[in-house]
């Protein structure tokens, strides 16, 4: 049974991936993410049914347009696999029901999140925004901690709001300060402070290892949401546990 659960729970994630996918895609181009039929990017020719199973028509295409055969970009699978991989998690953790509804939406607003910052180097407002507010409203009728939510939403926020003003939005953009609102109203305080930790220190590392590999420069931006959402995501799940690891490492 659970090989069963985790099989349609994988399936159910990659199609949800892959409607994100076309949200990302289409929202910066002004196109509806609803109405309209999918088209390969390259031919523009439409898409039918069978080249849009999720994770399996890129295996049995070889990642490329049935059409025109020109290659296609890795993220479509890469979004697809991974939102399976979070609905297995979740599913797995066995949430209650307004548990699992946050979840999916921290998910989905993640994802998206993910794809826009490490292509264009941009948080929009029009995905931030409304994520805030459904975060605030359901984390609230969950643990009914208003002050949480609100000191760890202005705290995020606030933290990346000086960088701005003392970088003059040379360190960071406007997008980053709704994103810092966004994780603060989600982990609450005090696991904000935690998951930035993570994300600054992880970050280092990859920068690090990026600098050595000669990938990027001293001087090269890092799409920073790509290191801050998976940083939060895990300390949102894990959070309390990794507090009380670090707390006995220290011997507080």
């Amino acid at each position: 049974m659970h090989i069963i659960l985790i099989v349609v729970l994988l399936l159910l994630g990659a199609s949800w991936g892959s409607f994100l996918n076309v949200v990302a895609y289409r929202l910066p181009r002004g196109r509806s993410f609803l109405s309209g039929r999918s088209n390969c990017v390259h031919c523009k020719k439409i898409l039918h049914w069978y080249d849009m199973i999720p994770l399996v028509s890129w295996f049995v295409l070889r990642g490329k347009c049935r059409m025109c055969r020109h290659k296609l970009s890795k993220q479509y699978f890469i979004a697809e696999i991974a939102a399976g991989l979070l609905f297995v998690l979740g599913g797995l953790m066995l949430f209650e029901t307004l548990h699992l509804v946050l979840y999916i939406v921290v998910v989905s607003f993640f994802v998206i999140l993910f794809i826009y910052d490490i292509r264009a180097y941009i948080i929009p407002d029009i995905i931030s925004i409304p994520a805030i507010i459904l975060v605030v409203i359901i984390n609230y009728l969950l643990t009914k901690d208003i002050f949480s939510i609100a000191f760890g939403g202005i705290l995020g926020g606030l933290w990346f709001l000086i960088q701005f003003i003392l970088s003059r939005g040379r360190w960071v953009g406007g997008g980053d300060i709704r994103l810092g609102v966004l994780i603060g109203v989600l982990l609450g305080y005090p696991f904000i402070f935690l998951g930035l930790g993570i994300a600054y220190v992880s970050g280092s590392i990859i920068a690090i290892l990026l600098i050595a590999l000669k990938k990027k420069t001293m001087k090269s931006r890092l799409p920073f949401a790509t290191l801050l959402l998976p940083s939060a995501f895990v300390a949102w799940l894990w959070g309390a546990y990794i507090w009380e690891w670090y707390v006995g490492v220290i011997g507080l």
